[in-house]
C-alpha cells in the first residue's frame, strides 16, 4: 500500500552542509523530480558540470526561504475571505457576532469582492472595539439538542418491554 505524498513539500529534512542530486532532493522534499528541474530553471543554484546534477542543501535552504510567501495579517477590522485569498474590509462596514463559548465567538461578514462569507474568531471583550470599524449584530445562540427540555420525537431508541 503507497501513501499518496503531502500537499507541501516537507524541508525539515535537507542538511545545509551535503549535496544532493535531482533524485534525492524529490525524495527528501516528497515531490517529483519534475518539480525539482524547474526549480533549477527557476533558479534554484545547482552544479550541472558532470552528471548528475548536484544541489547544495544551503541554496536549497535559501531557494525555500525565498519561495515561502509571507504571511498575511488580518488589521482588527478584517477578515480572511478564503476565496479571495486576502484580507479585507467586510462589504458595508456590518459583521454577525454568532456566540460559539461564553467568551468568545464568530464574526461573519460578506466580501465585499466575492460576496462569499468570512469568518473570524473573535474574543466577546473585543467587540466593543470593534464596534469603532464596524457595525456588528449579535446573533442568537443556537440551542443545542442536549440543552433542549422537550423530548425528542424519534421513538426509535425506546426499549421494548
Amino acid at each position: 500500500m503507497t501513501s499518496t505524498p503531502p500537499r507541501k513539500p516537507d524541508w525539515r529534512g535537507i542538511k545545509s552542509h551535503r549535496s544532493y542530486t535531482v533524485e534525492e532532493v524529490a525524495r527528501m522534499v516528497r515531490v517529483a523530480k519534475g518539480t525539482v528541474r524547474r526549480w533549477i530553471k527557476r533558479g534554484l543554484p545547482s552544479i550541472n558540470d558532470k552528471k548528475p546534477a548536484l544541489v547544495l542543501g544551503a541554496d536549497l535552504i535559501d531557494f525555500h526561504r525565498l519561495q515561502k510567501k509571507p504571511k498575511q495579517k488580518c488589521l482588527p477590522h478584517e477578515c480572511f475571505c478564503v476565496k479571495c485569498r486576502k484580507p479585507r474590509t467586510p462589504a458595508g462596514g456590518m459583521a454577525e457576532y454568532v456566540p460559539l463559548t461564553a467568551t468568545s465567538g464568530n464574526l461573519r461578514a460578506i466580501c465585499p469582492d466575492c460576496l462569499k462569507f468570512m469568518y473570524r474568531r473573535v474574543a466577546l471583550s473585543k467587540l466593543s472595539a470593534l464596534r469603532l470599524f464596524l457595525e456588528i449584530a449579535i446573533a442568537q445562540a443556537t440551542d443545542r439538542l442536549i440543552d433542549g427540555s422537550k423530548p425528542s420525537p424519534n421513538d426509535n431508541f425506546r426499549k421494548e418491554s
